[in-house]
């Protein structure tokens, strides 16, 4: 084979996984980040595909924690100054959107009284597929959120949320149930 035949046989995989758009070229696929995100891992980083984070006009944070897990699922969107931390274990879904200034941490952090265990301070958070979290929303740990599940902005979660619910307000309460025919997706 030529130069000239590897040559094309390069450009048409190159074609294969990239986009040629009005700003440039983008991989399919591939994560997408605007603006400042800071990671900081020292545990498992999982990101799937069509993952995509926004960190302007405020930065946003991912921290894994050593021995920790933090797993994104596919179409993933991320708005900006969110901050995500993981001491344990964070899993969300596919197809989740959620908005500006939004946190998400699976732990306390610190002790309440001199007696409390440390081990206890950690509790996996898991978000399912097709969900809405909106902008300004607090996610803490233990709490497990159903798929198809929206979060009115500025809520805190501190209980589990069902599937195909409503939730918001401090803590967030069920405001209704949705109904979400099979295999619908949110965009």
């Amino acid at each position: 084979m030529g130069l000239k035949q590897k040559l094309t046989l390069v450009i048409r995989r190159v074609r294969g996984i990239m986009k040629f758009g009005r700003r440039g070229y983008s991989f399919r696929d591939a994560p997408s980040i605007r603006g400042k995100v800071y990671v900081n891992h020292f545990g498992e980083l999982i990101i799937g595909k069509r993952f995509s984070m926004v960190g302007r006009p405020w930065h946003s944070q991912l921290t894994v924690d050593n021995g920790a897990k933090l797993e994104f699922g596919s179409n993933v969107f991320i708005n900006a100054g969110c901050g995500i931390a993981a001491t344990k274990s964070i899993t969300i879904g596919n197809d989740v959107r959620i908005g500006p200034r939004t946190s998400i941490m699976d732990s306390d952090y610190h002790r309440l009284d001199a007696d409390s265990d440390y081990s206890d301070l950690s509790k996996p958070v898991t978000i399912g597929n097709n969900v809405w979290i909106g902008t300004r929303c607090t996610i803490l740990a233990g709490v497990t959120i159903g798929d198809g599940a929206v979060i009115a902005a500025g809520s805190t979660v501190i209980r589990d949320i069902p599937a195909n619910t409503v939730a918001g307000g401090t803590p967030a309460k069920v405001i209704r149930h949705l109904n979400i025919p099979e295999g619908w997706i949110r965009g």
